[in-house]
């Protein structure tokens, strides 16, 4: 798993990394009993690689501040995708459903749509390249039957 860096790296001629006060008061319930909420006083900016594109990343210490605080995100999440990859993976993921509930309406008459159930695999193929979600094995092999029919 690609996981942020522990000691703050900075891009080439960027300043040293900004560090913001943490209140684990505002954390959510699940993270102020984590072993965190102990000894986390303050965030610190985080250079990360995407783990799509691989990209450097900046996780800034104002953006935990607002994840772990506002969000209540769990304190123990990481990044692992920059914007513009995480702006696509949810793309994706409104497409599947889309896909999906299509398929719980229309199942008898969309069988035999090899446009619809080629998009429908492309679609599930693409999202594993985010690396986010587990491979629907299932699905795909579903999928590929249909499209393998006359």
């Amino acid at each position: 798993m690609n996981r942020p860096t522990k000691r703050a790296r900075t891009p080439r001629g960027n300043p040293p990394p900004n560090t913001v006060v943490a209140d684990p008061s505002q954390w959510s319930e699940q993270s102020q009993g984590s072993v965190s909420a102990g000894w986390t006083h303050s965030y610190t900016d985080l250079i990360y690689r995407c783990r799509r594109c691989q990209a450097e990343t900046l996780f800034s210490a104002a953006d935990q501040k607002y994840t772990y605080e506002v969000k209540k995100a769990p304190i123990d999440q990481q990044r692992s995708l920059c914007q513009p990859c995480w702006s696509e993976s949810h793309q994706i993921a409104r497409t599947l459903k889309g896909l999906e509930g299509q398929w719980a309406q229309s199942k008898t008459s969309l069988r035999t749509d090899k446009d619809f159930l080629a998009r429908w695999l492309q679609t599930i193929e693409l999202r594993e390249r985010y690396g986010l979600h587990r491979h629907d094995v299932a699905r795909k092999n579903m999928l590929r039957n249909l499209l393998s029919q006359p």
